[in-house]
């Protein structure tokens, strides 16, 4: 049976039909990404499968017993509770199975055995439960999400929002479930955390099922494309990149399969028109006449929605060195962002600043663009260069404003009419120009921000997040207006496929240093992973060195001719020493067994290390068992 089954959902909020007849089947293993434009309906599916919402038609059937886990509230706590507590309180059922075995535990101590089968049921269910390793996943799980070791006493009031989005998110992640609903997971994740993400997910045992703005991550995650679009729900297997070409093949046969009726009917109505008269051929015109009629007449496919136009037209030709950054630094007391940091931009250069999350990466753009002087450094611009910033918090914009009114005040000179025309171009169509800024979605303020951005005609960009609050189709038109965009970039993003598709330099941004890379995101994490996997080959190497140095055999001696008692005292003095010595590499290696059954799976790099040094100890067993062999023949 399915995990969840949806058969001919309807929903409608305000008379406005959202969801239309949909159909939809999540298998248990499945690994299904949602697509589709912001407004359609998607967070409706994820609260009608939990059952937040109810359908107005259709029918809902969940697998009985099925455990959903899905983004929600951070349950009522105590303001000073830490992260790692709120994180535990999740397990509430396991620390009582815990404190139930400590107290069996100590009957036991004090000469009660009755409770011996007691304690081994429930120390079955304890481990079956992972109450060993309980406590690793929390620290592995929070890690991964960007929290430090340091931030696992922080207070839950001490947490920005974003912190309390990827604490929400560990909670997740964390539920012993058969099906994760997770809706828009990457945000205020940075790159690593949401690489980590993705091998998570990749590995769970649990459904996943998605919404994601993010390409990467669709990628990284589905076998299965759901595109929710019109009210309707159409699948495609495999990923995204497999889903787009998909849709545009099939599109492609629709209109095929549709001019071909049309021709088809085209020629049969000459035909007919004809003949329609002819005494002779009266018997083939009404032959032709219900053939067709009998047609089941195809429709040509939908036009493809309006999507934004980001074009950013041409630009006054600045000098050939656009900005001279030298020894930019920031720091709040004894907290040091990035210090002494300096590079230059040419004209044309596509620049992105990448780096964890708290890193200094806005900070940094924000001292280039003069919107605050950090703790020491000096920017100079270049001959005939204006700079324009996108700020991802949009604080350039008037809560108390409308639409109009602010884009309009980037062309003071422009009639109404011109501005308006100009909105329709970033979907503002009739009296939505006159919303309020303040009852603007994400999407929409990141539209206008990025209208009035435009109209500056600034030749050099700098960018704060300008993806995020995007849907994909909005992303790929930002994606590639910026690529004709004929200026120069700088750009502060955590995507990864607009980092690729446009940046030819990159700086890093990590542990209060700064260091600059040629090329983009993807091969800067190649030449990243070689470097760490031969940095790891190396101490590998060394461990094994170690571990052999520990368990050497002694070679057998040579037999004394001139004393054969003292030669066979010899030897059983060294059969003995080998028979220790493979109980201890025995004992090592059931060792090795248990931390296997203890380890992260999703831990790859302590694994690999762990395999070697497991390998290098059965290698030396082996061998140790064939020393001894010999010795005793």
């Amino acid at each position: 049976m399915s995990l969840v089954r949806l058969e001919k959902v309807s929903k409608a909020f305000t008379g406005q039909p959202v969801l239309e007849n949909v159909d939809l089947r999540i298998e248990q293993g499945e690994r299904i990404g949602m697509v589709g434009r912001n407004g359609t309906g998607k967070s409706t599916i994820f609260r009608i499968i939990t059952g937040e919402m109810e359908p107005d038609h259709g029918l809902v059937e969940r697998m009985k017993k099925v455990r959903i886990a899905s983004l929600a509230q951070i349950p009522r706590l105590d303001p000073e509770t830490t992260i790692f507590e709120v994180v535990l309180h999740s397990f509430d059922e396991i620390l009582q199975m815990e404190a139930q075995l400590a107290e069996l535990e100590q009957k036991m101590t004090d000469g009660d055995m009755d409770v011996l089968t007691e304690y081994g049921h429930l120390q079955e269910e304890f481990m079956v439960r992972g109450g060993y390793d309980f406590r690793t996943r929390i620290k592995q799980v929070l890690h991964g999400l960007g929290f430090r070791a340091d931030d696992f006493d922080l207070p839950f009031k001490a947490l920005s929002g974003g912190q309390r989005t990827r604490l929400m998110l560990a909670l997740v992640l964390l539920r012993d479930a058969d099906l994760l609903l997770l809706d828009e997971p990457e945000n205020h994740l940075d790159l690593e955390a949401r690489e980590w993400l993705e091998s998570y997910l990749q590995e769970c045992r649990a459904s996943v099922f998605v919404i994601s703005h993010d390409r990467r991550t669709l990628n990284a995650v589905s076998t299965r494309i759901l595109e929710l679009e019109r009210g309707e729900i159409r699948s495609f297997t495999g990923n995204y990149d497999r889903y787009v070409k998909d849709k545009a093949l099939l599109r492609e046969q629709q209109m095929k399969a549709f001019e071909n009726q049309q021709e088809y009917l085209r020629k049969e109505q000459v035909y007919i028109d004809r003949f329609r008269y002819k005494a002779t051929k009266a018997r083939a015109v009404q032959s032709r006449i219900k053939r067709i009629e009998k047609i089941d007449l195809l429709e040509a496919p939908e036009t493809e929605r309006a999507a934004v136009s980001f074009g950013l037209g041409e630009v006054e030709r600045s000098g050939q060195v656009v900005l001279d950054a030298d020894k930019l630094s920031m720091g709040y007391g004894a907290l040091k962002l990035y210090s002494k940091v300096s590079f230059q931009v040419t004209r044309g250069e596509r620049l992105g600043i990448i780096g964890p999350n708290g890193a200094g990466k806005s900070t940094l753009l924000k001292q280039i663009a003069a919107r605050h002087d950090g703790t020491g450094g000096e920017v100079k611009l270049g001959n005939k260069v204006k700079l324009g910033y996108y700020d991802q918090n949009h604080e350039d914009l008037n809560p108390d404003g409308d639409i109009l009114s602010e884009v309009h005040a980037a062309r003071p000179l422009w009639r109404p009419e011109q501005v308006r025309s100009f909105l329709g171009r970033f979907l503002f169509t009739g009296d939505d120009v006159f919303k309020k800024v303040s009852t603007l979605s994400g999407g929409e303020l990141s539209r206008v921000a990025m209208a009035r951005l435009i109209l500056s005609e600034t030749n050099l960009l700098l960018l704060d997040e300008p993806t995020n609050h995007l849907d994909i189709v909005s992303r790929e038109a930002l994606e590639q207006a910026l690529s004709e965009f004929p200026g120069t970039l700088i750009m502060v993003s955590h995507d990864r496929q607009l980092l690729d598709n446009l940046v030819d330099k990159l700086i890093i941004l990590e542990d209060g240093k700064a260091q600059m890379f040629r090329g983009n995101y993807s091969e800067y994490r190649e030449r990243k992973r070689i470097l760490e996997g031969e940095a790891e080959d190396e101490k590998r190497s060394e461990d094994v060195l170690k571990i052999r140095r520990k368990i050497e055999p002694n070679k057998p001696a040579a037999k004394d001719s001139g004393n054969t008692t003292k030669a066979a005292r010899q030897l059983q003095k060294q059969q003995e020493e080998m028979e220790a010595r493979i109980e201890r590499l025995e004992g090592m290696v059931a060792e090795y067994d248990q931390k296997f059954l203890e380890a992260d799976p999703t831990d790859f790099t302590k694994l690999n290390k762990m395999t070697a040094e497991y390998e290098a100890i059965k290698a030396e067993l082996h061998e140790t068992y064939e020393a001894w062999e010999s010795l005793a023949t």
